[in-house]
């Protein structure tokens, strides 16, 4: 019998009964403290679990749902956001890491904030009364792994909160299970039923033995597939390994448009949303006219909204087909009846490699839609010599690779390391221990990790961001400033190598910095690239040519990213950004947002180590990085509702102080395209004229409502 919180929770949600997985998970004490894994398939109801535990056990602490991505934490936020129904304030905190926890009942974060929530305030160890953790097989991904477990063997050695783990695919569960001191509930059973396939010259091989035969009528597999799932009323996802061909497959398929069943008007209205987006032009109108044809495609390059827009119209029915990388498998909420793997390779480090059935299993997860589909079809398009037996036993019948350790590097040791001495432990011995807890030290033996732990503290000493002395191992000022800053300990000791040599080159220069360190993500180069890329170092900078040791293929990716930066913080348009660089506008948004953090993370690093003006130059940046200025309009992006397109119109029209702005006749501001009355009131309401500002608030309210209302 469920508790009453739980029976609350259960009418909130419009629940009639639960599904055999989360009775499973109720039988095994979820609801009265027990920690427990539970590895079930999508769609089977593993949020509803993880709020379970948060109604019933919070226990006037803090309860936090971690997730591998932001956008994937935007969504869970929608859904707990009823929570607030039943009381409990619930936040969404993915933004600036040297920020605290916000003031909540439940947090809905990313791994990394959390790690750096608890480095910046470790008295939170103890107020974590119950953590969520969604998709944990990320333990076993070679980014966000050491992170995630690192994490993990902290909070669960200073802390002992209830720990929730959430995976759809986590073959050694009791494995993981045991190492979090938790309960595995494993089960296979699905709301919809899938079968799962492989296509070959017009009939797919289903895994039970049976066939359906496919009209070849298009030439192309992945649309014939579409079209057949299309007539009977079931969307589409088709899953390809890179943004290009995604769009080049969804062009494809728009070209068939008219034998695709979608809601026409909510695919008008989805291309209508799109064009107003912000990026590049071409980008926006391509997308748009492949979703007037019922198709469109979904990958990083878009930006969050755009992304969100293709999201909503699927799920309305406005769409048919979606074109996708595998991130959209990565824990958003868009199934689909039949999802098609057209291509299960990826060049990796040069080389062509099969995918892992674990994250074909994860891309098969997204077929079925519950309450619509009466079951779901994962299907792989055979390619070349490849044979329906052997993708059939390789993937369809085989299990996933067991989720292990990627810990084994120092890197993620030395992260974790620093933040566990700045969180207050400081004994050598119970720094070895916490260590000594990871998934890591358990597989591999606590011999090999003590070797590693030694080494890390070599590298922290030998940076300046940590003392040891007998069994004292104490975080220094610096290592304080970069861990609460959630730095990569190399990067403080790549700013040490650089700053002297790069400061005084100019904006270029410090950028070059900051996409030099090992927190930034680096945009990748080909080989007829390199020229354009070293005439504009020329042009630009030609003073930083001879201060760069070497311009081998490493350096022209730290190149090309600092100038993309650079190109960004000198207000060049959207459209000659995405041309020059081969990127979309989701691509320059995540460069912006870790540049910006590591331009304020190194302004004080840089201080310390005693480069003043470079720290005081890299503040500034950091601003301009934001919004995408010139210093010059750093004034008036402090307006709320002025970006950097209309900050450069109003001091192009002469308004480049807030003094000239505190003066200027309002009548006049409407006159500068892209200055409506909303924006005029925003003006006005910051510069302190409110009885104006509400007359502009209010004729704004009236635009679209007609001439009359506007003469009323």
């Amino acid at each position: 019998m469920p508790t009453r919180a739980t029976r609350r929770l259960m009418e909130l949600l419009g629940y009639k009964a639960l599904y055999p997985p989360q009775e499973e998970a109720l039988r095994a004490g979820v609801e009265a403290g027990e920690s427990i894994l539970l590895a079930t398939p999508t769609a089977s109801g593993k949020t509803f679990i993880a709020m379970t535990a948060l109604t019933n056990n919070l226990s006037g602490g803090i309860g936090f749902y971690t997730v591998p991505l932001r956008s994937i934490a935007q969504e869970k936020y929608r859904q707990f956001k009823v929570l607030e129904k039943l009381g409990y304030r619930v936040r969404v905190s993915i933004g600036d890491y040297a920020e605290g926890a916000p003031r909540a009942d439940i947090v809905i974060t990313t791994y990394e904030k959390l790690d750096s929530m608890l480095r910046n305030d470790p008295s939170l160890y103890k107020r974590i009364t119950v953590l969520a953790v969604d998709e944990v097989h990320y333990i076993g991904e070679p980014k966000r792994g050491p992170v995630l477990e690192s994490l993990l063997a902290r909070i669960t050695s200073l802390s002992n909160p209830q720990i929730v783990a959430l995976s759809a695919t986590v073959p050694n569960a009791w494995e993981i299970a045991e190492w979090l001191g938790a309960k595995a509930v494993v089960s296979s059973w699905r709301p919809v039923p899938l079968r799962e396939g492989v296509y070959r010259q017009g009939t797919i091989h289903y895994s039970d033995g049976s066939t359906r035969s496919i009209i070849e009528e298009t030439g192309h597999a992945h649309v014939d597939l579409a079209i057949d799932s299309s007539r009977e009323g079931g969307q589409v996802i088709v899953f390809t390994q890179s943004r290009r061909r995604a769009a080049q497959l969804a062009a494809k398929a728009a070209k068939y448009g008219s034998r695709l069943s979608y809601d026409e008007t909510r695919a008008r209205e989805a291309a209508r949303l799109f064009r107003q987006t912000e990026g590049p032009s071409t980008l926006r109108e391509e997308v748009a006219r492949l979703l007037e044809k019922g198709v469109s495609y979904h990958h990083a390059g878009l930006s969050n909204r755009q992304r969100q827009i293709v999201e909503d119209a699927f799920r309305s029915g406005g769409i048919a087909v979606v074109y996708a990388t595998p991130t959209l498998a990565a824990g958003v909420n868009l199934p689909a009846r039949r999802v098609v793997v057209e291509d299960y390779y990826r060049f990796e480090e040069g080389m062509r490699k099969p995918i892992s059935v674990a994250e074909y299993k994860q891309l098969a997860g997204r077929a079925g839609r519950p309450g619509l589909d009466p079951y779901g079809e994962a299907v792989i398009i055979a390619r070349g010599r490849d044979t329906v037996e052997e993708l059939m036993e390789d993937y369809i019948l085989a299990e996933p690779e067991p989720v292990e350790s990627r810990l084994g590097g120092l890197r993620g040791l030395r992260h974790s390391i620093l933040g566990t001495i700045v969180a207050g432990v400081t004994r050598l011995r119970s720094v070895v221990e916490i260590h000594a807890n990871t998934l890591y030290a358990r597989s591999l033996g606590t011999r090999k990790m003590g070797s590693l732990i030694a080494r890390a503290v070599e590298d922290l000493v030998s940076w300046g961001l940590a003392t040891l002395q007998g069994d004292t191992l104490a975080p220094t000022l610096l290592g304080v400033e970069a861990a609460r800053n959630y730095l990569d300990p190399e990067s403080v000791e790549v700013a040490r190598r650089l700053l002297p040599r790069l400061g005084g080159a100019g904006d270029l220069g410090l950028l070059y910095v900051i996409s030099s360190l090992p927190d930034m993500t680096r945009l990748p180069v080909t080989r007829r690239e390199e020229d354009y890329l070293l005439d504009r170092l020329l042009d630009e900078a030609p003073e930083l040519v001879d201060r760069l040791e070497w311009t081998g293929p490493w350096e022209m990716r730290v190149l090309k990213t600092a100038l993309l930066l650079y190109d960004w913080i000198n207000e060049v348009g959207d459209e000659e950004i995405a041309s020059r660089y081969n990127v979309g506008p989701g691509d320059v948004a995540a460069l912006v947002d870790t540049a910006a953090w590591l331009a304020r993370s190194l302004s004080g690093i840089a201080r310390m180590l005693g480069h003043q003006a470079p720290g005081e130059r890299l503040a500034l940046l950091e601003k301009r990085i934001r919004h995408g200025i010139k210093e010059e309009l750093l004034p008036l992006v402090a307006i709320p509702g002025i970006g950097r397109a209309r900050a450069r119109r109003l001091y192009n029209h002469g308004y480049k102080t807030l003094h000239d702005l505190i003066t200027a006749d309002p009548r006049e501001l409407l006159k500068i395209p892209g200055i409506g009355p909303g924006v005029v009131a925003r003006i006005l309401e910051f510069t302190g004229r409110r009885d104006e500002a509400e007359k502009y608030t209010k004729m704004e309210s009236l635009r679209g409502k007609g001439l009359q209302a506007l003469m009323d």
